[in-house]
């Protein structure tokens, strides 16, 4: 998926960067924002397509992720968790 890159089949030891959906989700809603108010920042018509981005049924664009960023107040990197294929743990960058 899109930024989703974190795959099990990395090789021992290798870092991997996984877009972080419940961070997302958090930072909209600590903000008090609805899916629809947000779809209606990014441009979106209709609340459809937000939601299925916010639920990883399809990726956000970088574009959109920058975007985010500057409605949440927060640096991009903090979308993201790393993940050690070696121990299958994650934290955040």
């Amino acid at each position: 998926m899109g930024l989703e890159v974190a795959k099990n089949e990395t090789k021992r030891g290798e870092k991997v960067f996984k877009l972080n959906l419940e961070k997302i989700k958090e930072l909209r809603k600590r903000k008090g924002l609805s899916q629809d108010d947000v779809a209606k920042m990014l441009g979106f018509k209709s609340v459809y397509p937000y939601h299925r981005k916010e639920s990883g049924q399809q990726s956000f664009t970088a574009e959109e992720l920058m975007m985010l960023s500057q409605i949440y107040n927060v640096p991009y990197k903090d979308f993201f968790v790393h993940y050690v294929a070696k121990n299958e743990t994650s934290e955040p960058i």
